[in-house]
């Protein structure tokens, strides 16, 4: 196709016309492509940010747990050593106060024994005693019999 010079001058305008449209648009669409990326490397910086804030604070916390667990077991420990050594102690206590119980019990038989046999000492003194009383009196009984019986027949033999 052939076109006269006029009429190519007047194509070549509309043809610039059309290109600074489209070099405004692709200047426009630069500009928010720049701007997007823009508002998205804040964006993610942003949620980089707050992920490494919430990871940092998760730590501090897990931290905060763990040091309060530790104590927690440390003053559970603590006090279990205490009450074990209180249990043996009064454990200690008690078979002291027992064996001492055990051994005045001992002593109280001991003691009660020693009288049982001062008792029974006593009792068969006692009746030793009255034994030989017994028999001194009928000793003296027969004697006095005999004497009697004697003078009887001393008599008898007189008359």
């Amino acid at each position: 196709m052939l076109f006269d010079k006029k009429q190519k001058n007047g194509l070549t305008k509309i043809k610039k016309k059309e290109t600074e449209k489209e070099k405004e648009k692709k200047r426009k669409k630069k500009k928010d492509k720049i701007e997007k990326d823009k508002k998205t490397r804040q964006r993610s910086k942003k949620e980089k940010e707050e992920k490494e804030e919430k990871d940092k604070n998760k730590d501090k916390k897990e931290k905060k747990e763990k040091k309060d667990k530790d104590k927690k077991d440390k003053e559970t420990d603590k006090k279990e050593k205490k009450d074990k050594k209180d249990k043996d102690k009064k454990d200690k206590k008690d078979k002291k106060d027992k064996d001492k119980d055990k051994e005045k019990d001992k002593d109280k038989e001991k003691d009660k024994d020693k009288e049982t046999d001062k008792k029974d000492k006593d009792k068969k003194e006692k009746k030793e005693k009255k034994d030989k009383k017994d028999k001194n009196k009928d000793k003296k009984e027969k004697k006095d019999k005999k004497d009697k019986k004697d003078k009887k027949e001393k008599k008898d033999k007189k008359d």
